[in-house]
Parts: C-alpha cells; structure tokens; sequence
C-alpha cells in the first residue's frame, strides 16, 4: 500500500530542527525516545556533532569529476554526508565520506560493502547508490559514494508527527518500510541498524531506509565477514541476539522494526531505557517482557499489538521470518483480514519467564528431577504402599472453566482460528472436545486441529468448515471423559463462541493457468506475453510505443456487496534497474462498480516504479451492487529486444512460484439473516 503524507512546510522542518538542538547523549547511556527518533549514524537530522577538523572543509568545492561537493549537511559515528551537483544527469545528489578516524581495515572494509550491498537494491524505498569511488583529502585517500538526494527530508517518527498522521497513515508508512526492508531480505542483505533516525521521509511523503553501514550479506558467513561477537547497531532498537554478539539474520531487522512500530504508534519505546547503561539496557532488551502496545483506534490496535509482540519475541525463531511476512501481515490489518500474529502461548511465556529467573529455574529443574527419581523408585516397589495399586479418586471440588479470549479478524474472510483458555491447566483436548453448527445443524470438524498445553489452546483449520453464510456456534462440551485438570477434575460447563459468517466468495488466480481468461472484457493494446530474456515470467504487457493500452476484468458475485479487498500486481521498471529503463513507461490499477466510474487504486512509473498491487480495501468504492470491474493502463516507450513492449506489467507470475496468486479479490455479502439455532445458545457476538 502506499504511503502518502502530504508534504510539510519546509521553512516549518527547518525551524523545528534548529528547536531541537543538538542531542547529547553519553556513549554510555541511553537518551530518551524522542531524542532516539531524531538521530541517525549518518545523515543526522538532528545529529549535529561538531566538525573533527578546525577551519575550512577540504571537501567542500571539491571537483570529483562528475560532482561537485557543496556543503556538509549531516555526519555521525562511520561518516559525513555532503549536499553536492551531479553534472550529468544534472541532479542533487548526496555524497558520503567516511570519517579520517575511522579508517581501520575493518571500517574500510564496512563501508565498501555499504556501497556494494546498496548498489545491488533497487527499490523505490531504499535511497539509491549511482557511483563509488576515492580521493585524495590532506594526502590521506578517502573511499566516498554518491547518492540520491532526499530532499525535504525529516526522520519517520518527526514526520508523522509534525503532519498529525492518523495511526491508519502511519502504518501506512510503516508498511512500505517493511517492503522496502523485504526488498533488502529478498537479496540477502540485512540491515543491522534500523531506527527512526535511519528512515527517512522525503517531501512528498515517501520513506526511504538509509545507512546500511553496518548491514551485511547473508552469504557473508562463509566468506568471512561476519563479526560474531562485535556489537554493531544502536542499542534500544537491537535484538537481544544483537545484544549478545550472537549471529543475525531477518530476523534481527524484524524485531527492530517491531521497536519503532512502537514508538511510532504510542510514542514511546517498549521498554524503560532512560538513562540506563550498556549493561543494563543489554540486560533489558534480553529479559524484559515489551510493554504492550496501546493507542487510540479501536479497529487496528489489538491487531498492531498482536503484530509487534511477534516482531519483539525474545527468541528469532517466534518472529517472523523476515520483513515480507511482517509486511504482509500488516497489509492484511490495514485491510481488514484475519492476521497471523497472536498472543504469545503457554509454553512462550515459560521459556521468557525461565530466561528473566534463571537461578528459579535451575532449582526447580533440580527439585523436579529428584521427584522423578522417587517416583520411578516408588513405581517399581508398588507393594510397599498400601493401596498403591489403586486408582486415586478425583479431587473434590469444581472443575476447570473455559473461554474463548481471541479470535482471528472475521471481516472479509472465514474465520480462522479461536483461542481457549482455562483457569486450571487440563491435560489434554482434541477436536472431540468441540461441537460445531451453523444455524443449528452439525458441521463436522474435518480438517480442524487443536494444539497447545494447559491453559492456553489453539483451534485452526475453521476457514474450511466455516466459508458457507450462516450463524456458527462453537461449543467446547467435552467427552465423558475429557477434558480434566491435573487433579481428575472435568469440565466445570461448556463454554461457547458464536458469530455471523456472510456471503463470501474469494477469486485468486496467476496467470499460468487458464482461471483469469473468463473474467476479461476487453484486451486494448496490450496483449499477455512471456518474457523470454530474463526469467520466463508471463505478464499482461502494451503492445504499441507510446500508446496507453488497457485490459478489463470484470467480476460478479451472487449477493449484495458489503465489504470488498483487492490484490493485483502491476510493475514499471525504474532508474537502476538490471534492465533497459524507460522513462515514459506507466502502469495503473483501477477499479470500478459498473465498469463506467473508474477510481484509480496505485499508479507506477519510471522513478516512481518497482511492484505494487495491494491489498486495497475497496468496499466504499464497490459496496451495494454485484460486480467489481477492475482495469489495467500500461504504457511504454521502448521496445525490449525480441520480446517487446514489456517495461510496464500487470499481473507479472514468476513460474518458479506457481502457488503464488498475483490476482485476489474477497468479496463478502450483508448478514445472511440465519435462524437461531435452537436450545440456550447465547446471542451472536459477530
């Protein structure tokens, strides 16, 4: 989804920046969040350290041949960043030096990665690198790099703030960080150092990451530039295998963006740090549990909380597994779908209550061992004890109660799972345990599976066995037997969830089968290809130079729309592409009720281009009648060789995923009007 905030008053952001000041915090302890938000290692905002050398710059006026520095205007820990005129293209751009005091083998050797790593990203949301290279400064040579200006620049957290972005627009923004961090993901680079001072908003309100000084490849392992053991990154937004000088991965730049989510959102960070010391925030970061995230907007903050308790898990393996899923599990929040980040489960919480109690732990490992070894001695000698050969009746007293606490969204799509939790931990539950109806006639439960132990349950697999329109009720009644605490007491009552389903109907296609043709009204200009010199992916493409070419879908659906969310991938290759660029090449999404009144959904082109496609959220534009158009505007200039027109996408399908679905329309009808079911099933709570 795009971001867009509107562009701020310039003089205004310069003015707030002189306010701030300079930050002054110690190498030694950590500053507040706000300063945290204004800092950055290396285009500063914020960050205004004095100049190591006194006098003149030597770099400012500097001819480096195709550029002209100008003027110093951020610098930090690795390095300084100059404002500076590229001759051809005559453009801004900036120009990054490294420091003269950091110029050990090991910092060197860092910052030509940086100028490789970004060299190899070309996304609209990473600032871009055109050319490295090194120059003599007072006799000593200094490796630099020049790259994409952003003007009107001002830190992610400050930019939100000084345009009063509602928390729907700021994870808007947020969302296309994450897919530009994915990007990074997806070539294997990991950036190490993800703050807010390291995401920069330009002044028509697109993010841009900054400063992969520190990021490194993930095949950098077996080529030796790993650095296991050093710390690199900055503290209050590092993972606790960060703190530790242990390996990273995605992972690491999962839970950092979970920290900034944070602040993004409530203003503050997900854990007291202010004033604390090295070993103290390490200690933090490793052990204490996140706060949980609260902000005004009843709609999106469970499932923004949900999400940031995944990204900030103690242990990699409970994250996401890199930026693309937190991504798409924040497209689906925005649009209104269930999400896959849930509150953490019994055994979670364990192993970080076991971590912040480690002496705890170590005893009650001991304690439990010996009685296991007196158990099993008591288990072979069973005549010793009197009646030891019979079963011992259940405690007296009541049984354990159930609820169901959480529920995945139930907007636009089949339910998809429940919680259980019980006040006293039980021994075991399966399917069995549940009774399932729609509109009081039994749904058999196949396919359905309940895991968990104790008091913390999972019930998935419902998308299935739920999809038809009707009320639902799920009832947890037990067997004779089942299910019992640890003391042999059963169930104390049954406990029960109910919700309304409506009409729903899912379209998801690519385009190596034939399931999209049917839909297609009208191809004009363009025509469906399969590019041949680089990859063999098949993409819908224009057929004439110059000339707007369009294709027409259309859908209809057997109920009245009430809530509608679409997914449709268009691309345009942009500036540093590994392919001929064309600067007139577009592409457009839109979409329509009646095939008449269009509303455009995305638009890509060159410098403005890479992938787009949702999900968008169009019941407003759809909502009331039965049929969703959708159109595809592409156009292009040059001609690709052999294969044609093919800058400008729409639908592009990659034959090495042909799971993937690059077509999604979910369509959901008004309440289906279900009976109620019979006996002393509560109201609907759907």
């Amino acid at each position: 989804m795009a971001a867009d905030i509107s562009p701020p008053d310039r003089d205004d952001a310069r003015a707030a920046a002189a306010a701030a000041g300079p930050q002054s915090a110690s190498r030694d302890t950590v500053p507040t969040a706000e300063a945290l938000s204004r800092q950055s290692t290396d285009f500063g905002l914020g960050d205004r350290r004095p100049p190591e050398h006194l006098g003149p710059d030597p770099l400012e006026g500097r001819d480096l041949g195709d550029v002209v520095i100008a003027r110093l205007i951020a610098q930090g820990g690795m390095g300084r960043v100059y404002e500076a005129r590229q001759r051809s293209p005559s453009r801004t751009v900036a120009v990054k030096v490294m420091r003269p005091s950091r110029r050990s083998p090991a910092a060197l050797q860092r910052f030509h990665r940086e100028a490789e790593l970004l060299g190899r990203l070309r996304h609209p949301g990473i600032a871009q690198v055109f050319t490295a290279g090194a120059c003599l400064v007072e006799g000593d040579e200094t490796p630099y790099f020049v790259m994409e200006y952003i003007a009107g620049a001002a830190s992610l957290v400050r930019a939100c703030e000084q345009r009063g972005l509602t928390p729907r627009r700021r994870l808007e923004v947020f969302l296309a960080v994450c897919q530009a961090v994915a990007h990074g993901h997806a070539a294997g680079v990991v950036h190490r150092d993800l703050k807010p001072g390291n995401i920069l908003v330009d002044a028509e309100g697109r993010p841009k990451v900054i400063d992969f000084g520190i990021a490194r490849l993930m095949e950098d392992d077996a080529a030796g530039f790993t650095e296991t053991g050093t710390y690199l990154g900055t503290r209050q937004y590092s993972s606790p295998e960060q703190c530790g000088g242990s390996p990273v991965d995605g992972r690491t730049d999962v839970y950092s963006l979970g920290v900034i989510l944070h602040e993004l959102l409530s203003g503050r960070l997900p854990y007291e740090m202010t004033g604390s010391s090295l070993a103290e925030t390490t200690r933090i970061v490793q052990d204490t549990p996140p706060t949980r995230l609260h902000f005004a907007d009843r709609e999106l903050q469970p499932g923004a909380d949900a999400i940031a308790l995944k990204c900030l898990a103690k242990q990699p393996v409970d994250r996401y597994p890199s930026a693309a899923e937190l991504a798409d599990d924040l497209s689906r929040l925005l649009a209104g779908q269930p999400i896959l980040a849930r509150p953490p489960g019994f055994l979670t919480a364990c192993r970080a209550w076991c971590r912040r109690h480690k002496t705890l732990t170590a005893s009650g490992i001991a304690a439990v061992a010996s009685a296991l070894i007196v158990a099993a001695v008591l288990s072979l000698a069973p005549g010793r004890l009197p009646g030891a050969n019979r079963a011992s009746p259940p405690a007296a007293g009541p049984g354990p109660t159930a609820s169901f606490p959480n529920v995945s969204n139930l907007r636009t799509t089949p339910l998809q799972w429940l919680t259980v939790t019980f006040d006293e931990p039980i021994r075991s539950l399966t399917p069995a345990d549940f009774r399932l109806t729609r509109d009081g006639v039994a749904v058999p439960l196949d396919g359905v599976t309940v895991t968990g132990a104790r008091d913390y349950w999972e019930i998935r697999g419902l998308e299935a066995v739920t999809a038809a329109a009707g009320r639902y009720v799920l009832e947890l009644a037990g067997t004779a037997t089942t299910p019992v605490d640890f003391a042999g007491r059963r169930l104390e009552a049954p406990a029960r969830a109910s919700w309304r389903m409506p009409p729903y109907r899912e379209i998801a296609f690519n385009l190596l089968g034939d399931e999209w043709k049917p839909h297609v009204v009208s191809l004009e200009g363009v025509e469906f290809a399969t590019e041949r010199n680089a990859g063999s992916a098949s993409f819908i493409r224009p057929t004439v130079p110059d000339k707007e070419g369009a294709m027409v879908l259309k859908f209809t659906a057997p109920f009245e729309i009430r809530a509608a969310t679409l997914t449709a991938t268009i691309a345009v290759w942009t500036t540093g592409d590994p392919f001929p660029y064309d600067p007139r090449a577009k592409a457009a999404l839109d979409v329509s009720p009646d095939g008449t009144t269009w509303t455009t959904l995305d638009t890509r082109e060159a410098n403005r281009g890479g992938f787009g496609g949702g999900p968008f959220d169009i019941r407003e534009i759809v909502a009331g009648g039965r049929e969703v158009w959708v159109r595809a505007r592409l156009s292009a200039s040059r001609t690709w060789p052999e294969d044609g027109l093919i800058y400008a996408q729409f639908l592009r399908t990659d034959p090495g995923r042909p799971g993937e679905k690059t077509f999604r329309l979910m369509l959901t009808g008004p309440d289906p009007g279900a009976k109620p079911p019979p006996g002393n099933v509560p109201p609907a709570d759907g």
